[in-house]
């Protein structure tokens, strides 16, 4: 067409073009949605794309069972099941180990009192499961199911050990093959739920295989059903008090969608009632206007109601708000001021990071393993922060911490590299680093390599048959994007000793750094604040009458050498006592190579050193987070004046981590 504003010009795809990649993903979401809506009415359509749903044990079963109750309705009983499939890698076995420790935790579970108590692990035959011999049995395993389950009404049904017995057995049914599973209740939130732990394995010792539809489908329904046949179908008058209580909840509901649904530019027309159904949903979107209304979401015009246009974003953090306060009243108990709780969120703000003392910690997604800390602040404030440790590797209630956004930033390492390769015509490797920079250690060359394969598993450069590495043009945006897509902040100890046990310590603290003027420790007149300000005090007299320090104007000339002795001292009596636990010798270490068995962490005077063990000796060398994922294994690494270089034997592989 020609002329006019109007004017166009179509772009026609190829003949029988579908739209490529983008449409069959659109296509693949809305054919989900359609199945969603009714199950197996689109079946015909789905046998004519392969998308894998049919593989595996419980194929189609998923399907049929949704179509059978779908008749059931809004009146079957209501089960929430989250159920995640995890890969045991290298590390799964701790992994493993800590997730199924966790969910027994302190306080998760209940006696026949109400009293809160550890979880109980329980099994398909046994009312106290061992949790160490079921993990030994799956040691091999390729992966294990990881199930959260949490039916509406479960305070309703009498035991929740049988229920669940109930509900794996008929999955037993459905799949095929008995299960080897174990599960604990949860009494630690409004709704008690329950955590199973299912084997990768069937009967046969054959992975366990579970088709896609049966997990989409099959699980929740079976759940439901037998909520159902246990408690009964859902009432009129359950069902409308369950409405009734959405009106008044502060978080996105599904009042809030049907509002939005009725809405044009934020003009709300409500339904005329012409049936007792209009009546009562008529009522509950009044209701839930007028809450709105005293939450400034929503108001009362000539022409009827209007909704804010912060409305859905408000609503949903608010929910999210009231999700942390929750999480974080369930870490810390009494200490809790909801009115100074705030969420990290991956970012501290412009002045700094924020450094605070841990006083809980809690599951920020019990189905991922994902943790968060709480922390009260320096600053006075209570602090969600979640991070990713691993198994070990979290500091304990009492230690001092410092958490820092993610920058989003290339690394110096990646500068040092793009450099190298823009030079050598876009390929990076050892040589050619000693090369350019003859200076550069073995070590320091090494940790790029580390940083090359860590890129390497997110696909932005490979590595070549002769060990070097192809670098991208646009390596430093995307070792950027990296950085910047990386979850959780970075938490940095420093000090695993409380604050009460580092005003004497024999050795260096984060205390002296700050009488030095080093680093700058922000604080207010109250809470953890104000107790670092006396701990400042007490440990200035504490150097000062021991000869370890001297004034130097507002501030102080500390003695190092004079602290790192006195911390040797420190670290030779605790190498003595365990000595007589173990009945092995110790045998200090001052540099070079070292080698042996990772047994444990030892803290001493507010540092973290690894007990590393031979035959008939050990030492104690500085700790750091990566041999927690080596734990009871042989490692080496150099020594050098604060910390050791380690170096793991990859695998087929020669790389040093």
């Amino acid at each position: 067409m020609t002329g006019g504003e109007d004017e166009f010009r179509p772009r026609l795809g190829r003949i029988r073009s579908n739209g490529g990649r983008p449409a069959k993903r659109y296509l693949g979401r809305l054919y989900g949605k359609m199945e969603k809506v009714r199950p197996g009415a689109f079946a015909k359509r789905a046998r004519a794309r392969f998308s894998g749903e049919r593989i595996g044990r419980g194929a189609g079963i998923g399907a049929a069972i949704a179509a059978r109750y779908a008749f059931a309705g809004a009146r079957s009983r209501r089960v929430a099941v989250k159920i995640r499939s995890v890969r045991l890698g290298a590390n799964g076995l701790a992994k493993a180990r800590a997730h199924l420790s966790y969910i027994q935790r302190d306080g998760a579970g209940r006696n026949e009192n109400g009293e809160k108590e550890k979880a109980r692990l329980y099994g398909p035959d046994v009312e106290k499961a061992d949790g160490a011999a079921f993990l030994e049995e799956g040691r091999d395993d390729r992966h294990q199911f990881r199930i959260i389950l949490s039916p509406e009404d479960a305070g309703e049904l009498g035991r929740l050990d049988s229920y669940t017995r109930d509900f794996m057995a008929a999955v037993e049914k459905d799949l095929g093959t008995r299960l080897d599973w174990v599960a604990v209740n949860h009494y630690n939130t409004d709704h008690p739920h329950v955590h199973i732990v299912l084997r990768g394995k069937d009967e046969t010792g054959a992975d366990l295989v579970i088709a896609r539809n049966y997990i989409a489908h099959g699980f929740r329904k079976r759940a439901e059903e037998l909520a159902t046949l246990e408690l009964g179908p859902r009432r009129d008058l359950d069902i409308a008090r369950a409405k009734m209580q959405e009106a008044t909840k502060e978080r996105w509901t599904g009042l809030d969608r049907e509002l939005g649904d009725l809405g044009i530019d934020g003009a709300v027309e409500l339904p005329r009632a012409r049936t007792a159904y209009d009546r009562f949903r008529l009522k509950l979107l009044t209701a839930r206007l007028r809450h709105l209304e005293t939450m400034g979401l929503a108001g009362r015009r000539k022409e009827g109601w209007r909704l804010s246009p912060r409305h859905e974003a408000a609503l949903r953090e608010a929910g999210r708000r009231g999700d942390i306060i929750r999480s974080m009243g369930e870490a810390m108990g009494a200490k809790l001021a909801p009115a100074r709780v705030r969420d990290f969120a991956g970012a501290f703000g412009k002045d700094g990071p924020l450094i605070g003392r841990v006083v809980g910690s809690g599951a920020a997604d019990d189905g991922h393993d994902a943790r968060f800390l709480g922390i009260e602040g320096a600053d006075g404030n209570q602090w969600r922060v979640e991070a990713d440790f691993a198994p070990g590797a979290a500091p304990p209630v009492g230690a001092i911490v410092e958490v820092s956004g993610k920058s989003g930033e290339a690394r110096p390492a990646d500068r040092t590299i793009a450099a190298i390769a823009a030079r050598h015509g876009g390929v990076y490797s050892g040589d050619l680093h000693e090369a350019d920079d003859p200076s550069s250690s073995a070590d320091y060359r090494q940790a790029h390599r580390r940083r090359l394969e860590a890129l390497r598993r997110a696909g932005i450069v490979e590595c070549q048959e002769d060990g070097s590495w192809r670098i991208p043009g646009d390596y430093l945006e995307r070792a950027a994007g990296f950085e910047k897509s990386r979850s959780g902040a970075r938490v940095r100890v420093l000090s695993w000793a409380s604050l009460d046990r580092l005003t004497e310590a024999n050795g260096a603290t984060v205390l002296d750094d700050a009488l030095e003027g080093k680093r700058v420790i922000d604080s207010v007149r109250s809470g953890f604040g104000e107790e670092i300000k006396r701990a400042l005090a007490v440990r200035r007299q504490f150097l000062l009458a021991n000869g370890l320090a001297a004034e130097d104007g507002p501030l102080l000339s500390v003695d190092r050498k004079a602290l790192r002795e006195l911390e040797n001292s420190a670290v030779a009596q605790a190498g003595a006592r365990l000595a007589k636990e173990t009945g092995k010798t110790f045998a200090p270490v001052e540099g070079g190579r070292i080698e042996g068995v990772y047994r444990q962490p030892v803290e001493i005077g507010g540092r973290r050193y690894a007990m590393i063990e031979r035959s008939k000796e050990f030492s104690l060398v500085p700790w750091r987070e990566v041999l927690e994922r080596h734990r009871g294994k042989t490692v080496s690494g150099i020594l050098g004046r604060n910390s050791v270089q380690w170096a793991f034997e990859r695998k087929g592989r020669g790389l040093g981590v």
